[in-house]
């Protein structure tokens, strides 16, 4: 796991993927919001509901390769809001988009990848 995540972002799409099982997994849709730097570039995931969603043991993989701390990339999770944060890199958001995105997640219903696309 020690090259993961691999982060993708494209004119309008992005991929983050925690795991090589990206390829063995299921894909679920998936509301979520994406936070936009001042330059328009992808700063955060933020999602509402995740273990609702996903399940209780969802985050396995992404506590394994990602910093629950630190300035650059880390994720934050709150149990009692059900919200879960992603920042991809530092920097302040300056606009939110709200999405139609997708979760992969693996056998053991861990998330193993996100991806969204828009407008």
């Amino acid at each position: 796991m020690e090259n993961y995540p691999l982060i993708q972002v494209n004119d309008r799409s992005l991929s983050v993927e925690f795991s090589a099982n990206v390829k063995l997994s299921t894909t679920h849709p998936l509301d979520m919001a994406l936070d936009f730097d001042e330059a328009g570039e992808v700063v955060g995931i933020e999602i509402l509901n995740l273990v609702f969603e996903a399940g209780k043991n969802c985050l396995g993989i992404i506590g394994q390769t990602v910093r629950a701390d630190g300035y650059g990339l880390k994720y934050s999770y709150d149990e009692d809001s059900d919200s879960f944060y992603l920042r991809l890199k530092a920097g302040l958001s300056f606009d939110q988009k709200a999405v139609h995105g997708s979760m992969c997640r693996d056998v053991r219903g861990q998330i193993v990848a996100f991806s969204a696309t828009w407008l």
